[in-house]
């Protein structure tokens, strides 16, 4: 009885937000430890207490040497010498003779005399002002959460997974995303969230299924829990039984006829019924994905994402931006990469950088603002990326731009750049494009104005519909007022696309909007010349727009221009849709 019980299937019910199924163990992602109990252990079990120690720890060393290696051979010996440092922190005589005393005498158990000393470390280096001791003091937290997990006999945090997994968090920053084997992660769990959320982005550009506010699942799973994520649904079900299992395979089994159906037209072009020609590109994080892009059926990378490559090593050098940067160019030729500048800040932290916390992140110091504030950063970027041009087409844009003055000075420091690389003797860039996101409503109100400054738009709906609305998309008691199809939004597109239409140059759409088949006919009829999505939602997307007729979408925008009510709005899109391709809604 003790066993059924043990063994029961539950659900949890949250939001989806990527669709698919994946059944796997739990990896818990936690944000930090409790204090573990001082439980008292008896004289015959010190030894025990201690062996289970130094097995803790000895594994801790392997791990340790073990991605010591990995970065060696790639070259990065600056993150080699942080794992020397780790080394010397684990093999510390002064803390073991002390851990082992202590059990001896006091016969409390090791897990919490080891975390107790390693916190009283931790709070005599926390917070000073000396750079180096604070490095230190996040040695010391590493150290202290890499043997905890192998005493709670959890696996680790670190991204070397023997076996598949579904990732279980409170949330899941870019940091995170750049430290887990993504070859072994088949979902994600998330605590918070919503659909516009990075845990959610990722898990799309990924094409795995995610499902967000689980509220409490951390505390209720274990890692090597066995459970079945429904992406399409937002269930998270724990122990799923044979029963359950067979009823999802069914339907696994439908979804994969549907989905081989669209992939065998994904290199077909996307042309509107009346002969209007969108071209569909790809959203990119990392440069592994080149090779599922160029065969997904996008025309180009419309949104290469650098942050990732930044919070992987923030300390990289211009050759090593470069190699990265060239890798990706290589791959998409003739097809352009568009690159889009260091965007840090908001929900995107780097350590590094943020010396001191801000009020308000994503009101404060982020995208452009950063870049043009750390120049010599900003042109160790500027030059890997023109250097990467010399190899294919590529595209440059600045992101978070709120006037023209910030692209100006932007292209000024490019242009520096240039003459620089040209006096170096280094090759000429084969085509540079210069464009700017229009994510914030100021940058969209003086679009005629940037647009003379720019090859082309790129609309960031991410934020441009939070800024426009003063809606965190990352805070649940608001995510609901979140709406892409508030008519201030449709808007502030609009007016982007016409100064872009009198400019004569390329708008494109690289937010979650433009992966959004319910609300396609909107943007179809808006005017946008490209759509930039997830490498799995690219047959989706051309698919539609095969089925739509712009001289109708546009209809569509004109009955809409007087309605208040964004959910009337999404209804009359929707409707559309869903007849035109009802297939995409099965």
């Amino acid at each position: 009885m003790i066993q059924e019980t043990l063994t029961q299937e539950k659900t949890w019910q949250g939001t989806a937000v990527s669709s698919g199924v994946a059944h796997a163990v739990v990896h818990v992602l936690k944000e930090d430890f409790d204090e573990p109990d001082a439980d008292p252990i008896s004289a015959d079990e010190v030894e025990n207490e201690l062996a289970r120690w130094h097995t803790a720890m000895d594994a801790t060393h392997r791990e340790i040497e073990e991605l010591k290696e990995m970065v060696s051979t790639e070259e990065r010996s600056a993150e080699a010498d942080i794992f020397d440092t780790h080394l010397l922190i684990l093999e510390d005589v002064s803390i073991r003779k002390y851990v082992e005393k202590t059990v001896r005498e006091k016969l409390i158990c090791v897990d919490a005399v080891y975390y107790r000393l390693m916190c009283k470390h931790m709070d005599a280096l926390r917070g000073l002002a000396d750079s180096y001791l604070r490095e230190r003091f996040l040695d010391i937290k590493d150290i202290t959460h890499r043997v905890m997990r192998h005493l709670r006999g959890e696996l680790l945090q670190h991204p070397m997974f023997e076996d598949p997994v579904i990732i279980v968090a409170h949330d899941l920053t870019p940091s995170d995303t750049v430290q887990l084997d993504r070859s072994k992660v088949l979902g994600f769990a998330i605590e918070t969230g919503s659909g516009n959320s990075h845990a959610a982005i990722i898990a799309r550009s990924l094409g795995l299924p995610a499902v967000v506010r689980l509220h409490g699942i951390t505390e209720e799973l274990h890692s090597g829990d066995p459970i079945l994520l429904d992406g399409n649904e937002g269930a998270l079900i724990l122990n799923p039984t044979p029963a359950t299992l067979s009823k999802y395979r069914s339907r696994e089994q439908l979804a994969e006829k549907r989905e081989d159906a669209l992939h065998e037209t994904r290199h077909e072009p996307s042309i509107t019924t009346d002969g209007v020609v969108i071209q569909v590109c790809a959203n990119a994080e990392f440069v592994e994905e080149m090779g599922d892009i160029r065969d997904s059926g996008a025309a180009n990378v419309g949104l290469f994402r650098t942050e990732f490559l930044y919070l992987e090593d923030p300390e990289g050098t211009e050759d090593w931006l470069a190699e990265n940067y060239t890798r990706a160019v290589r791959i998409m030729t003739p097809g352009q990469v568009i690159f889009r500048t260091l965007d840090i800040g908001g929900d995107k932290v780097d350590d590094q950088l943020a010396s001191e916390a801000e009020p308000n992140p994503f009101l404060g110091w982020r995208g452009i603002r950063v870049s043009l504030g750390m120049r010599e950063m900003f042109k160790r970027q500027l030059r890997a990326l023109l250097r990467a041009a010399a190899h294919g087409p590529i595209g440059i844009m600045f992101p978070m731009v709120s006037d023209v003055g910030e692209v100006r000075a932007a292209k000024e420091l490019l242009a520096e750049c240039a003459s620089e690389l040209s006096a170096e003797g280094y090759p000429a860039p084969m085509q540079v494009d210069i464009g700017a996101m229009i994510e914030i409503p100021s940058a969209a109100l003086t679009a005629d104005l940037i647009a003379a400054e720019v090859d082309f738009f790129s609309l960031g709906t991410n934020d441009l519909v939070q800024y426009t609305l003063a809606v965190d998309r990352l805070n649940e008691r608001v995510a609901d007022l979140y709406s892409p199809t508030h008519p201030a939004v449709l808007r502030l597109i609009a007016l982007t696309v016409e100064a872009a239409r009198r400019a004569g140059i390329r708008v494109c759409i690289c937010g979650e909007m433009a992966a959004d088949v319910e609300v396609l006919p909107l943007l179809i009829g808006l005017g946008l010349d490209e759509l930039s999505v997830s490498t799995g939602q690219i047959a989706r997307v051309k698919h539609a727009i095969r089925k739509l007729n712009a001289s109708e979408c546009r209809s569509i925008i004109d009955a809409c221009r007087h309605l208040g009510c964004p959910k009337q709005i999404l209804g009359m899109s929707r409707t559309m849709a869903q007849e035109l391709y009802p297939d995409l809604f099965e």
